[in-house]
C-alpha cells in the first residue's frame, strides 16, 4: 500500500472536535468516511493533532495507507468532491510507509485571534473572540516572555498521554491588525486546552486585573487553579505543522 500525507483545513464549529468520539461529528470522522467512498477501503488516518470542539485548522496533517491504483492527483480530487464543504484537502503528497504526523512532528504552530472592539463583528463571530474593553497590548506582549522556554506547564493544561507536563515554547508573541490582537505560539506539543488557557490568561493581563510578572509565578505554582479560564475555542486555529527535512 501507498502512504500518504495531507494538509487538511477545516472550519472546527460544528465539529466535536478532530478526533472520533462516542457521538458528535468528529474532522477524523468526515475524512474516513470520505475515504471509505472514494477507495471502497476501511481505513484509519492518523493525525498530527487533537484540536478541541470549535477549534478550527489550516494546518492539520494527516497521514493513510491505501492501495490506490490511480492518480495522486485523481486520489485528491476525488476527495475534495467528496468532503463536506467546512473540511479541504489543500495538498495531497506520498510520504515513506513510516511517516506518522504526530511522533514525527518537531513542532506545531497556533493563532488565536481576538477582536478587540465595542461591538462584536458579526461575519468573523465564528473565527475570533470578542473582547469589549480595551487591552493593554504592550503588557500582554511583556507577558509572554515568561512562556518562551522549557517549562512544566502545569498549570495551563493536562497532558493528553502519559503525565508529563513539560513543553518547550519557542515561539510566544503578538501582532496587531487594526482591531484585531493575534497571539502565535509555536512548541514542540502541547497540553489539553494549553493554548485557550494562556489566551485567556494574558487577556486578565490586557485588562490590567494580571500583571506581567504573575505569569511566572503561575507557571511555578504549577496548579490549574492559578490560570484563567480557557478563552472561547472559536478564536483558536491550527497553522503549522513542521517536520524534519
Amino acid at each position: 500500500m501507498t502512504r500518504y500525507c495531507a494538509i487538511v483545513e477545516y472550519d472546527g464549529t460544528d465539529f466535536v472536535g478532530f478526533q472520533i468520539q462516542a457521538k458528535g461529528r468528529t474532522v477524523q470522522g468526515e475524512i474516513e468516511q470520505t475515504l471509505r467512498r472514494v477507495t471502497q477501503f476501511e481505513i484509519r488516518i492518523d493525525g498530527a493533532g487533537r484540536t478541541d470542539a470549535g477549534v478550527h485548522a489550516v494546518g492539520q496533517v494527516i497521514a493513510f495507507s491505501v492501495d490506490w491504483n490511480h492518480a495522486l492527483e485523481d486520489l485528491h480530487c476525488a476527495l475534495n468532491a467528496t468532503l463536506p464543504q467546512d473540511i479541504v484537502v489543500s495538498r495531497l503528497t506520498i510520504v515513506p510507509h513510516e511517516f506518522h504526523p504526530r511522533f514525527d512532528a518537531l513542532s506545531r504552530c497556533y493563532c488565536y485571534t481576538i477582536s478587540n472592539q465595542i461591538w462584536p463583528s458579526v461575519l468573523q463571530r465564528r473565527y475570533v473572540y470578542h473582547v469589549r474593553d480595551s487591552l493593554d497590548l504592550v503588557a500582554m506582549q511583556k507577558a509572554t516572555q515568561f512562556l518562551v522556554g522549557c517549562y512544566d506547564f502545569a498549570s495551563f493544561g493536562k497532558p493528553t498521554q502519559g503525565t508529563s507536563t513539560v513543553r518547550e515554547v519557542m515561539q510566544a508573541d503578538w501582532k496587531r491588525a487594526g482591531n484585531q490582537l493575534f497571539f502565535w505560539i509555536r512548541a514542540n506539543a502541547f497540553l489539553y486546552r494549553m493554548v485557550r488557557r494562556i489566551v485567556g490568561t494574558l487577556v486578565q493581563v490586557g485588562l490590567g486585573r494580571l500583571q506581567p510578572q504573575d505569569i511566572q509565578h503561575i507557571l511555578e505554582v504549577r496548579n490549574l487553579k492559578y490560570s484563567a479560564p480557557p478563552a472561547p475555542a472559536c478564536g483558536l486555529c491550527l497553522v503549522e505543522v513542521t517536520y524534519p527535512e
